[in-house]
């Protein structure tokens, strides 16, 4: 005597094959995504600046130091980069790319 397989009992398997390839690709996704955004710093008259491309444009252009008066651009190349870094995270985690007095004070970028 043959057994039948219940409907619901075949389609598991199938649903499984389905859920895995969905979830890497989502990986494969994100993955590449976060390869491609990057900080790149540059010289500017009198310090530094950095740039953040995401892909193939640029996002944000920083030439000087936000909420300082004036224009005084990053004293380092590394002061710079980190700084950009942070905005980038932020970018990443859907978070509002904007630095605050006390990033700023945690960079040792004002007293």
């Amino acid at each position: 005597m043959k057994t039948i397989k219940s409907p619901k009992r075949a389609i598991y398997p199938l649903l499984f094959i389905i859920l895995s390839a969905v979830v890497i690709f989502n990986v494969v996704r994100i993955t590449s995504l976060k390869e491609h955004n990057k900080v790149v710093t540059y010289k500017v008259e009198g310090g530094w600046g950095y740039r953040i491309i995401q892909g193939d444009r640029v996002t944000v252009e920083q030439p000087f130091i936000p909420l300082l008066p004036g224009k005084t651009p990053f004293p380092t190349r590394k002061s710079a980069g980190k700084t950009g870094k942070i905005v980038l995270e932020r970018l990443q985690s859907q978070q509002i790319p904007v630095l605050t007095l006390k990033d700023l004070k945690e960079l040792d970028l004002v007293k």
